[in-house]
């Protein structure tokens, strides 16, 4: 499926944390991408007595990880920011699901609740650890291969219409800047407000607001990351947002620092990456 339901973005202080973790991406393919965004991995090797925190703004998006020893398990869409205390050296495997995809592979609408964690063998039974341990026993393109063909025997007969008109909105919202309400995307798929908070909730367990409004923080985030001395109060219009303040209101209530503040971090650890590799 080349429709994209999710970005790239979400990582914080980026250049701070090239210097730490090694983040890959895989492709989905056949009838399985309906439902899997795309696979990811992340590989660590800190220096004895180091650590690093990856701190990560979430999709709203399940995920299924892999970790060595530890087992499998499901998480919902996280609605604060998600940390993953790091030392030593290790790795994790993970899918993740397009926003509303785990809800339609499983076919429980709802399954996907907002902040959730479950382990994976409470889901799929104790084949999956089976399939933990083999497949994190080798390279990322051998977990690949053995996690779509579990997922692939599992695959539901044909999509719900209804998921793949969530898709779509779900699309636009993602790709599509001018889409800052709700009402504007019932409109463009001529359907009522109401009727998309429906589909959203039973899906994604969140609100279509929600979901435009992380998106927006996201790119956000990528432009801060990107260009510190970006212009806020015409990001925040750009993206949406009534005004600076509304916008900075925003960013802080989720990051945790106002978006000049994080635009110097992120341009602090930039410096420091160049210095270090000279």
């Amino acid at each position: 499926m080349e429709r994209r339901t999710a970005s790239d973005k979400g990582l914080l202080r980026p250049q701070e944390a090239a210097r730490h973790i090694d983040l890959r991406r895989y492709p989905v393919e056949g009838p399985l991408g309906t439902y899997v965004e795309r696979y990811w991995s992340v590989h660590w090797d800190l220096p004895a007595g180091a650590s690093y925190e990856s701190v990560i703004i979430p999709h709203p998006s399940v995920n299924l990880s892999f970790m060595p020893g530890l087992g499998a398990e499901v998480h919902g869409p996280g609605t604060a920011l998600s940390r993953h205390p790091l030392t030593g050296a290790g790795r994790v495997f993970g899918v993740k699901f397009r926003p509303g995809g785990f809800a339609a592979f499983t076919g429980e609408e709802t399954a996907a609740l907002p902040d959730w964690t479950i382990g994976a063998a409470a889901l799929y039974g104790p084949e999956v650890e089976e399939l933990n341990a083999i497949a994190m026993s080798g390279g990322d393109r051998d977990a690949v291969r053995l996690v779509s063909a579990f997922l692939a025997e599992r695959l539901p007969e044909r999509p719900a219409p209804r998921y793949e008109r969530l898709l779509r909105i779900v699309s636009a919202m993602l790709e599509d800047r001018s889409i800052t309400r709700v009402d504007q995307a019932a409109a463009r798929f001529a359907m009522s407000p109401k009727s998309v908070q429906r589909l959203f909730q039973s899906y994604i367990g969140l609100g279509p607001k929600w979901l435009i409004r992380r998106y927006r923080i996201h790119d956000a985030a990528d432009r801060l990351a990107a260009d510190p001395a970006v212009d806020l109060a015409r990001l925040a219009v750009e993206l949406g947002w009534s005004d600076q303040a509304h916008f900075t209101h925003d960013f802080k209530d989720l990051i945790g620092s106002p978006p000049a503040e994080y635009a110097e971090q992120c341009a602090s650890a930039g410096r420091e990456l160049v210095m270090a590799t000279r």
